[in-house]
């Protein structure tokens, strides 16, 4: 029988683990030795399919993808008597007899070769179809979990369960944070994240060529600002709408810089995030800004991907997006006018367009270039 101090000790690991993802395994390890367990996992599992990813502590965690496998599917612990399914601390043993479990398959070919005889399961989420359940095992030398182990794991639920909550929701955020990122990173076009006041969060590749180039766009003193005074005034307003404290009056807005050198579109916006973050109390906004002369960078890829253009169609495509027509495709490509009329109609039918114009249209919004 342990202690409550050793549980108030174990719960500062816990609560360490739910901004820390990779010290999950410890928990597992110090809930094991607080319960008197051999090993433990955190599984998460389809409980239609069986499919699933776990996490163990003492246990060859590669012996699991049989059971995710083949034995999921043949579980008898899945088996629902609890409904509604809650969030709920149980033993194998309420699930079924243990006369019944020690007879199964599962047991004798999957539950022995991780050294179970007996398991204490936290149910810690449930989405859908999907659990999360964290099971603290024991051996068949060793006692299977009683009355005195139940309550101390029901004392101890509802922090792992809130634990496991932040853990979750940071992890999806850092995913969030890492896919915007990537996706700013690839953008051809500048991208500015600035606050209500102008200053400078974050700039994309394509901005710091942008700034280096001299086009008409500056930082000073932390501060994104337009070279021309008067253009000045017109971007920090724009970004002032855009930053309203009052999310209600929040909007955006547009604005060309022109001048010595081509046009560059500016389109301001607000940041939509509903939550504030602690240590900068005012709300994002993003600037965007676009070459209206600039040629058009078409992703081949992307476009044999989405609309399953032929190499040859892309080279044609490429060119109808620079706004050439098809007898100046037919030049610059160095093929003739009836080629590129042949490549013309095969783009029409894969795209599900009738016209150059529309196919055009529909191109350049997939593509967003």
């Amino acid at each position: 029988m342990h202690s409550l101090g050793a549980e108030t000790e174990f719960l500062d690991h816990v609560y360490e683990a739910a901004v820390e993802p990779d010290r999950w395994t410890h928990v597992l390890g110090r809930l094991a030795t607080l319960l008197g367990g051999s090993s433990a996992n955190l599984t998460y599992q389809d409980q239609i399919t069986g499919k699933g990813q776990v996490l163990g502590y003492n246990i060859d965690t590669s012996l699991f993808d049989d059971y995710f496998g083949y034995f999921a599917t043949r579980n008898p612990l899945l088996k629902i008597t609890d409904l509604p399914l809650a969030l709920r601390v149980v033993t194998d043993e309420d699930k079924i007899a243990k006369e019944d479990l020690v007879r199964s398959e599962y047991y004798n070919d999957f539950l022995c070769s991780i050294d179970t005889h007996s398991a204490l399961m936290f149910r810690l989420a449930i989405d859908g179809d999907n659990t999360t359940v964290l099971n603290v095992i024991r051996p068949r030398n060793r006692e299977p979990f009683r009355g005195a182990d139940i309550e101390s794991a029901r004392r101890l639920h509802p922090h792992l369960i809130r634990a496991f909550r932040l853990a979750a929701r940071l992890s999806n955020m850092e995913a969030v944070h890492s896919g915007f990122e990537d996706f700013l990173t690839q953008s051809p076009n500048a991208v500015f994240i600035v606050s209500t006041n102008g200053k400078l969060r974050h700039v994309n590749p394509a901005g710091e060529t942008l700034l280096t180039a001299s086009r008409g766009l500056t930082v000073q003193g932390g501060v994104l600002r337009a070279a021309d005074p008067t253009a000045a005034r017109e971007l920090q307003a724009l970004i002032g709408m855009a930053g309203e404290p009052d999310a209600e009056r929040r909007r955006g807005g547009a604005m060309l810089l022109s001048g010595q050198h081509a046009p560059i579109s500016l389109t301001v916006m607000p940041g939509r995030s509903k939550r504030v973050p602690l240590f900068q109390p005012d709300p994002a906004v993003l600037v965007c800004a676009i070459d209206l002369e600039a040629g058009t960078d078409v992703p081949e890829q992307r476009l044999r991907e989405v609309f399953g253009l032929s190499r040859a169609e892309c080279r044609v495509a490429e060119q109808l997006l620079q706004g050439r027509d098809t007898r100046e495709t037919a030049q610059a490509l160095g093929l003739s006018y009836n080629t590129v009329r042949a490549h013309l109609v095969r783009m029409l039918a894969k795209t599900d367009t009738n016209r150059q114009t529309e196919l055009i249209r529909k191109m350049t919004r997939a593509l967003g270039v």
